[in-house]
């Protein structure tokens, strides 16, 4: 549980951090377009995602809970989940770009792929590879 409360804090930090990417970038680069909410407020709706999207987790499938945070985060700005998991390695937090992949299918949500965030997940092998 406290592993939990410190990734999800982190995570927390990620989504303010969020506001405030790209304003100290160079100025020959464009920066991406800011999320049109305050990522820091919708995030917390997926805290309860963290233990299955972590890295190394046994949980078979998310609750309940983490299927609807996922489900309010993406009806309200799917670049605040971008951000969080493009820069959780940034802050120690190894999540499982499979599983976050599978999100949208594991809860029956629609949502646009990792690839709109630029996020490559590597494809697995065959079954008994």
């Amino acid at each position: 549980m406290k592993r939990s409360l410190f990734i999800g804090c982190i995570l927390a930090t990620l989504a303010v951090l969020a506001n405030s990417a790209g304003h100290g970038s160079s100025p020959l680069k464009s920066p991406a377009p800011s999320p049109s909410v305050d990522c820091a407020d919708v995030g917390f709706d997926m805290l309860d995602c963290i233990t299955y999207l972590s890295d190394g987790s046994e949980e078979a499938k998310p609750t309940d809970s983490c299927c609807a945070g996922f489900e309010a985060v993406i009806s309200v700005d799917a670049e605040c989940l971008c951000f969080a998991l493009k820069h959780s390695a940034d802050f120690g937090v190894a999540v499982n770009l499979t599983r976050a992949a599978a999100l949208s299918s594991d809860c029956g949500v629609s949502a646009p792929p990792l690839s709109k965030c630029g996020i490559s997940v590597a494809p697995t092998g065959a079954p008994g590879t």
